[in-house]
């Protein structure tokens, strides 16, 4: 049975990303409305501003770099008011786009893994990262890599953009790039977004221009109805960077004319910082990852420093149902709603009305999306919807393909299929609505007891672990015990603050597992135990859970 959205089918895209932006798309309002402020600072940038550098930095990046359709550009920055210009830039120049999040943890290796895996042929920075940029370069194999800077360097050689501006003539609107066919729309790469790598090695993913497109007509369907984009003003608390911040605050916002404010000092905001910012410029739209929620979650506001919020979003990862009800009572019982999809799909279903925040589900399909389910046993198609009719769910997309992996023939054979079908790898089913309920990741399924084992859900035990008093996080994985040949139920729990204290820490393990093995039976219980960490190790905002396993495998874990 194929489950298709029941919103209407957007259009076939016919141009590229950057004319859809700012001219195929966009809702009509004042060019010179201002779309991006720097937190405390007067600096902001307007719609005309934007396009007109953004135009003069492509005629730059074609002369001065030879940057032609296709070639690869990495963008490794804070978000400093610059950062569209350069996002934009080098789209208007035709380059495929390689976002590099800025995050506390940043290393060197992994920027230089990046910039080799997508074969960037140019890296913009600032200031505050050149260091870093210039240390990645150094590790690339035979490569010399050209950068420029958001900001004026401390270095006379590095150029910036305002140079860059310089070579070319104010109000230069002619196009250097530019598709108007829907066969070369759905052909030309526009984007390389890499997985997050959390349960297995990073790949790297192609996104054409119509499956860019195709992602913000699907989420542009759902945007709640009291948003008012007149007066509306969005946070980007998280690295633009991250490729959700690519259609949320560098797509989504320029489409309606929402106001953003950037924040360049943090590259990680606190739940406090944030809730400052709220208050101090009437936020009106919060992304919450799955870390910040459990901080949210733990904080007390005032009423009058969340009031202004009407939109909740967060994805990228599971938040459990609890921990959702304690955000959103933090924000005046806004839903916090959820968006499900993955670095290849981009987007398969969102919440955004009564019926998609059906409890347990992720949200309905959005626009142009379809979906089946595959028996996990048989590999055949289930032949209809509700909990009885669960296996794999397989994903698509009716109006864009998606391209796959960049030059990963065995990983896109086992993850597509002839027909355009996607294996996401999770566990659920559909119900008559087109609903999805995902109830664990495949790879998350823990295979408990001997024999064939029978498969758990690690998230219905990490619902019940959230519920004891002293939890402020909880992921719970099978660990491989390889003298029994077992995958044991293993609890790795960060604690609420006031139970961080050696002694109560050791308390609050014991009662935890207590806690858990009364309400969990048979093979659910947590046979592989109950260990405390100070935080999660994490690859940009998911829990990296390999890491996790090799904690335990070689005893390294905090107990």
């Amino acid at each position: 049975m194929i489950f298709r959205s029941r919103l209407p089918l957007p259009p076939v895209p016919q141009c590229d990303v950057f004319n859809y932006i700012f001219h195929h798309s966009r809702r009509d309002y004042p060019r010179d409305r201002v779309l991006y402020s720097v937190d405390g600072t007067d600096e902001h940038l307007t719609l005309v501003e934007l396009e007109d550098q953004s135009r003069r930095l492509a005629r730059a990046l074609h002369a001065q770099y030879d940057i032609k359709s296709q070639d690869v550009v990495a963008i490794f920055a804070r978000d400093k008011i610059q950062y569209p210009v350069a996002y934009f830039g080098a789209m208007a120049a035709g380059a495929t786009i390689a976002l590099i999040p800025v995050q506390a943890t940043s290393a060197v290796s992994d920027i230089a893994r990046h910039l080799q895996q997508t074969k960037a042929k140019l890296l913009i920075t600032d200031s505050d990262m050149l260091s870093l940029a210039e240390a990645a370069s150094l590790l690339l194999d035979n490569q010399i890599l050209p950068f420029f800077t958001l900001d004026d360097a401390p270095s006379n050689e590095c150029p910036s953009i305002a140079a860059l501006l310089k070579m070319t003539k104010s109000h230069c609107l002619e196009e250097v790039f530019c598709l108007d066919s829907p066969e070369d729309v759905d052909a030309h790469t526009g984007f390389i977004n890499r997985t997050s790598g959390s349960t297995g090695n990073m790949k790297c993913v192609l996104v054409s221009h119509a499956h860019f497109i195709a992602t913000m007509e699907g989420t542009r369907a759902t945007i709640p109805s009291n948003t008012s984009p007149d007066i509306d003003t969005w946070l980007s608390q998280l690295s633009l960077g991250f490729f959700i911040n690519a259609k949320l605050n560098m797509g989504l916002n320029i489409l309606l004319g929402i106001r953003v404010i950037l924040v360049p000092s943090k590259p990680d905001l606190d739940a406090v910082s944030t809730i400052d910012l709220i208050a101090r410029h009437r936020i009106t739209f919060l992304f919450v990852t799955p870390p910040l929620a459990a901080q949210l979650a733990r904080t007390d506001p005032l009423p009058e420093q969340t009031e202004s919020i009407k939109w909740l979003l967060s994805a990228g990862a599971p938040i459990h149902e609890n921990m959702r009800a304690a955000v959103s009572r933090r924000f005046h019982d806004i839903p916090l709603s959820l968006e499900l999809g993955t670095a290849e799909t981009m987007l398969v279903s969102m919440q955004f009305d009564e019926d998609s925040r059906a409890p347990g589900s992720t949200g309905t399909l959005v626009s142009g999306n379809e979906a089946k389910v595959l028996d996990s046993i048989t590999g055949l198609e289930q032949s209809s919807s509700g909990p009885e009719y669960s296996g794999e769910i397989l994903v698509r997309n009716s109006v864009a393909r998606y391209r796959g992996y960049q030059n990963d023939a065995k990983a896109n054979e086992a993850a597509f299929d002839s027909d355009g079908w996607f294996h996401t790898g999770d566990y659920g089913y559909l119900d008559d609505k087109g609903n999805v309920f995902i109830v664990d990741r495949i790879k998350e399924l823990i295979k408990a007891g001997g024999g064939y084992g029978v498969h758990v859900s690690a998230a219905e035990l990490e619902a019940v672990l959230f519920t004891h008093e002293a939890v402020g996080s909880v992921v719970v994985l099978g660990v491989r015990e390889e003298g029994k040949a077992e995958d044991l139920p293993t609890a790795f729990v960060v604690l609420k603050e006031k139970f961080r204290k050696q002694r109560e820490m050791d308390e609050a393990k014991e009662a935890i597992l207590k806690f858990a093995n009364e309400r969990l039976t048979g093979l659910q219980k947590l046979t592989g135990g109950v260990y405390c960490l100070p935080e999660f190790p994490r690859t940009g905002f998911k829990v990296n859970r390999r890491a996790l396993r090799e904690m335990v495998q070689t005893q390294t874990v905090c107990e």
